[in-house]
């Protein structure tokens, strides 16, 4: 699959890894936002289709690699239980602590095209931003304590991970949690969106832009420049 590439009638099959509502919504948003820069015409339907795909990672990953491993066994799993899946999403959110003691949120979104040969060329992943946890917090996830719940006990909610998130509650909805994941989901998607400029250069080893080019282009910058600088 390529995108900008598709037919009249073509329906795109998009798996999550997560049926939380939030999660899905998210991964719809940014694949719609996607088809809208990538298919003006608007020959592609959009089927986003939620599953209860395992991270095989712990419930609360600590680390951010854990967190990148637990979005790719996601979108894994998730590809296998949608048939005719075009692309998969997982997303996993984790925390990270710093040499200062702080802990930070964040999670990964990683998007995976089953059809793509290429094992290289099969995955686009991103981050989120990072924001720092409050100390409660921060403390019960210490704890053993899973971060959602620690949300709940802190700020006296139920099922935030279900809705605005942390991110959310912390920003006063300015960033809303599917907002937040949406931004990372296309970043994720960069490599398929803008795919001959992703790749360009990679079949030769880059061979094609050779070092008579760069000072080619830097001598011609220069000019400009200069020409720019003595114009009154």
């Amino acid at each position: 699959w390529r995108l900008g590439q598709g037919g009249g009638g073509r329906v795109l099959n998009v798996a999550v890894g997560s049926k939380n509502p939030c999660k899905v919504d998210a991964v719809q948003q940014a694949f719609a936002a996607v088809l809208r820069s990538t298919d003006p015409d608007n020959t592609i339907s959009l089927n986003v289709t939620g599953f209860s795909a395992p991270s095989l990672v712990s419930d609360q990953p600590m680390t951010d690699v854990e967190t990148r491993v637990g979005a790719k066994n996601r979108a894994e799993a998730a590809a296998k239980m949608m048939e005719g899946c075009d692309f998969a999403v997982g997303l996993e959110g984790g925390i990270v602590d710093d040499c200062e003691g702080v802990m930070w949120c964040m999670a990964w979104m990683a998007v995976l095209c089953p059809s793509e040969a290429d094992q290289g060329r099969r995955w686009g992943v991103a981050r989120t931003g990072a924001f720092p946890l409050p100390p409660l917090m921060a403390a019960l996830v210490r704890k053993g304590v899973e971060l959602g719940i620690a949300d709940d006990i802190v700020t006296k909610r139920e099922d935030s991970k279900l809705g605005g998130g942390t991110v959310g509650v912390l920003t006063n909805e300015i960033i809303p949690r599917g907002k937040y994941y949406e931004t990372a989901i296309i970043l994720a998607m960069t490599r398929f969106i803008q795919e001959d400029v992703f790749y360009k250069g990679c079949d030769d080893g880059g061979a094609g832009i050779t070092d008579e080019t760069v000072k080619s282009y830097l001598e011609r910058i220069e000019k400009q420049k200069s020409s720019r600088a003595q114009q009154p």
